[in-house]
């Protein structure tokens, strides 16, 4: 009899243990499985965790960077369309200055020739002219960059964009489509007048969603900085014709 009973259990253990094997492999691959599902989880949580973090700190940066542009700008007084522009010979620079925006007309045109003639020898050829400025970007989004033919520097905020030549423009004309984040940037243009580029100069930054050019402008702090500087040994002469009345921007602009 007993034998007989062994014989059931191990006859019985024949039979169950291909079934046993699969419940068991059954419930490996499923606790396999959950694994690599809590793992994706986590990571996906942890993913969502760290573009919240960025997301908190791109605005914590925004909203400082207008803060401080807000302290700036009471700090150095009131705003004026215009750029702090400086022309040199290849023998250095000259005490002549623009402060309008360089829009393919004012920088060495006639009036400014005129102004220049018989304190400057025009027969030895003006080598470039740079200017700077600001300008408030007023969103995160799309802009339009566009100069001059001949520009060495089209930079904000120190970074420098890599403009191409508009196809038939009457004005040789370069652009480029950018993105950008919210906030004051400095602006820095210059160029060479190899070629004659040199009263051609222009720039211009517009807000493709308004449709609108942007003031690109100077602080009036700044401007007096810029305006008294002696280091030339004579006062300085403006360019353009430019005037603080005409070209003050309200608080709004």
């Amino acid at each position: 009899m007993s034998s007989k009973r062994n014989f059931s259990v191990v006859f019985l253990l024949f039979i169950m243990a291909p079934l046993l094997q699969v419940r068991a492999e059954d419930d490996f691959v499923s606790r396999t499985a959950r694994r690599a599902l809590d793992r994706y989880l986590a990571e996906i949580d942890e993913i969502d965790k760290v573009a919240a973090r960025r997301k908190a700190e791109a605005k914590r940066r925004l909203q400082k960077a207008l803060d401080e542009s807000g302290k700036f700008e009471a700090e150095r007084g009131a705003r004026y369309r215009g750029m702090l522009g400086s022309y040199s010979t290849f023998e250095g620079r000259i005490p002549f200055v623009m402060l309008s925006v360089p829009n393919g007309d004012n920088v060495f045109r006639e009036y400014a020739k005129s102004v220049m003639n018989g304190r400057v020898d025009l027969n030895k050829a003006l080598y470039s002219f740079h200017t700077r400025g600001h300008v408030v970007i007023p969103r995160d989004g799309a802009y339009y960059l566009e100069a001059s033919r001949g520009h060495w520097d089209m930079k904000l905020n120190g970074v420098g964009y890599s403009l191409s030549k508009i196809p038939k423009h009457p004005r040789n004309r370069y652009a480029a489509d950018i993105e950008l984040t919210a906030g004051l940037y400095e602006v820095v243009f210059s160029v060479g007048n190899n070629g004659g580029q040199l009263p051609e100069a222009a720039i211009r930054i517009v807000d493709k969603q308004a449709e609108r050019e942007l003031p690109i402008f100077v602080y009036e702090s700044e401007l007096k900085k810029f305006w008294n500087d002696l280091s030339l040994g004579v006062e300085l002469t403006e360019t353009s014709k430019w005037t603080r009345e005409e070209h003050r921007l309200s608080p709004n602009e």
